[in-house]
């Protein structure tokens, strides 16, 4: 009788992966469940110390936290990452109102440097994290992943995923503009 349960096993655990993961996929579809919108424990504070060597010039650093009195973006991007990609006409319209300041994340230098170049350069300065240990003091989950930094150096917003219209125009832009009006 044993014998019969453990040849069965297999197969009752690919067939509870196989529900959970089609629940998961129909809460995604529906829009009851958003992956652009993970939690993220750094909501509300204060910009992880962050200094990378940039990318453009490695003996000269990018200091993310450095204290600005305006609001800015913070956006982790790779070359090859397709949403990223995907994301550059949104990040080339959001550069004409806010700073943005790009860390490419677990990229080779030359390699995100042709991106820049084949796709834009929308960053005012841009670190490069070629180990990842600043993507993981932020909580990155992949690329890309963007966050909006107030005037007073606090997170106000994470965004997992590509920056699409629909992200650009109901979501960060108003919050954009009313950090920019409280400034």
């Amino acid at each position: 009788m044993a014998r019969s349960f453990t040849h069965f096993l297999p197969l009752l655990l690919f067939a509870c992966f196989a529900v959970i993961a089609s629940i998961a996929l129909v809460m995604t579809l529906s829009g009851e469940r958003k992956p652009s919108e993970l939690p993220s424990a750094l909501i509300g504070k204060p910009v992880p110390p962050t200094e990378l060597p940039s990318l453009y010039n490695p003996q000269a650093f990018v200091n993310i936290e450095a204290a600005t009195s305006q609001p800015y973006l913070v956006n982790f991007f790779a070359s090859w990452c397709a949403p990223c990609r995907a994301e550059a006409p949104a990040l080339a319209i959001l550069a004409k109102k806010i700073d943005i300041i790009g860390i490419a994340y677990k990229d080779k230098p030359q390699d995100s440097q042709r991106f820049l170049t084949d796709y834009g350069n929308p960053y005012t300065a841009i670190g490069s994290d070629n180990e990842g240990s600043a993507g993981l003091n932020w909580g990155v989950y992949g690329v890309p992943e963007t966050y909006l930094i107030s005037a007073d150096g606090l997170i106000i917003k994470r965004h997992a995923g590509p920056i699409d219209g629909d992200i650009l125009r109901e979501e960060l832009l108003p919050l954009i503009r009313s950090l920019q009006k409280q400034g």
